[in-house]
């Protein structure tokens, strides 16, 4: 009897001792108080190897020298704190995979009762050991929904550095493009500043009307005022851009000049469009999120059978007398059955399947959009190019005829405002071209967004 109790007691410290070495510890960890944005640009991460892009894995960033569009993007997507913490998102769905896989512990039992006024009786105990196979008939649908699960998750995580990419060369186009137009507006300015000097000195001497004067101060104070704007729009750009790139806004970034989108880089757009379905992450994951859908539904539809759980037992009565059993249970699905689990999974594949849809539906709309805009910009370059010419030449005439005295002053500062209006809608045009080719690049997954045919394949 005394072995038999040291063997039991045995037996429970040591499925308790293994039950303790199961568990996990437990580690506080507090949030920081402040968070300290980089003071220079050597401290941004720049190996841009790990980038998910091969068009900018294979960047090289030199800081020293004036950063194209592709290296800002790279660095935006290495260096970005909210895709930290969008990548941290892949981590909790890796281990929801990996809870999923687990298979249901075991429930053991333990009881003994101890007899009073029965002279001759004996303690009794019971000992049972339970396991429920129930999660064993749904664990292959659970495990491939969490396993989809992931691989939408991971793509959602590329579809969101493709958009910070995406947003760092729209902010690089759009800084750019301010910083040539102040140029073009400070030449302009410049030459206004130095003819009003010498009309106000003509009026003092009394030999120029006084509107002249009046006149180019007005259309100075113009472009001051449109400096004034650009100066505001580039200060909101600039700090967008040093958030991404989690530098302090005083860290002076150079930029280089405005990409170039031709007619080969709209074919390789257009041709993308029959492919979005396996280019475009976002697409991508909502078909790994549909088909973690449906096998949440199969699990649902598996859920049905009953469940039974199975158990072993030992135990000794009172009377010394030593039992081992054996116990099965199982739940009636008559009132429930899973069917409301059911109804509601089939809804979530119907509303996932219309998402699909219409996902599709306007990426492609918005790509042929984009390709349409682009188009109608491109031909009004051509058509503003081609009067180009004929407006420089005829602002250095009429500059010309000025000094000879064949024409007044307002005369020849409208031949200059009209080829400084038109150097204004060439680059407005330009950059307008390089905006919308970066979103139809984003939209069709081409250009900086190109990937292998195998990566694709692979989605």
């Amino acid at each position: 009897m005394t072995k038999q109790r040291t063997v039991a007691r045995l037996g429970a410290a040591g499925v308790l001792c293994a039950a303790l070495a199961a568990c996990a510890g437990y580690a506080p960890k507090p949030l920081p108080q402040q968070l300290a944005a980089r003071r220079r640009l050597d401290q941004l991460r720049v190996d841009a190897r790990s980038v998910p892009l091969p068009r900018l894995a294979v960047q090289r960033i030199d800081l020293d020298r004036p950063l194209p569009m592709p290296a800002v993007a790279a660095l935006a997507v290495l260096n970005d704190p909210v895709l930290r913490a969008a990548r941290d998102r892949a981590g909790v769905a890796r281990a929801q995979a990996f809870a999923a896989g687990l298979l249901p512990d075991p429930s053991f039992s333990a009881s003994r009762d101890l007899p009073h006024g029965s002279p001759g009786a004996t303690s009794a105990y019971n000992l049972a050991l339970n396991f429920d196979l129930g999660s064993l008939i749904t664990r292959g649908a659970a495990v491939g929904a969490a396993r989809a699960h992931l691989r939408s998750v991971d793509l959602q995580i590329l579809w969101q550095e493709w958009q910070v990419a995406a947003s760092a060369e729209l902010d690089y186009v759009r800084l750019v493009g301010l910083r040539q137009r102040d140029a073009l507006l400070a030449r302009r300015s410049a030459a206004l500043h130095e003819r009003l000097a010498r009309e106000r000195a003509a009026v003092a001497h009394g030999e120029l009307a006084r509107t002249v004067a009046d006149a180019d101060l007005v259309a100075l104070q113009a472009l001051r005022a449109a400096a004034a704007a650009d100066a505001r729009q580039q200060l909101a750009l600039d700090a967008s851009l040093h958030a991404m790139l989690g530098l302090r806004a005083d860290v002076p970034l150079r930029l280089g000049q405005l990409p170039h989108f031709g007619a080969a880089d709209a074919a390789r757009a257009h041709a993308a469009l029959a492919q979005l379905p396996r280019i475009r992450p976002d697409l991508r994951a909502l078909r790994a999120a549909y088909a973690s859908q449906q096998q949440r539904l199969r699990a649902a539809v598996l859920a049905q059978f009953p469940s039974i759980s199975v158990g072993f037992s030992r135990a000794r009565d009172t009377s010394d007398v030593h039992t081992v059993g054996f116990g099965v249970s199982f739940n009636l699905p008559l009132l429930n059955g899973s069917r409301g689990a059911i109804a509601v999974q089939s809804a979530t594949r119907a509303q996932l399947f219309d998402d699909w849809r219409a996902r599709l539906q306007d990426a492609r709309a918005q790509a042929r959009l984009a390709l349409a805009d682009i188009a109608l910009l491109q031909a009004r370059q051509v058509r503003l190019a081609a009067a180009l010419p004929a407006l420089r030449g005829a602002a250095r005439a009429s500059a010309q005829a000025l000094r000879r005295g064949d024409i007044t002053l307002g005369q020849a500062q409208r031949a200059r405002d009209a080829l400084l209006g038109q150097q204004l809608a060439l680059l407005d045009g330009r950059r307008r071209i390089a905006e919308q080719a970066v979103a139809l690049q984003l939209l069709t997954g081409s250009g900086t967004f190109a990937t292998s045919g195998a990566a694709a394949a692979n989605g």
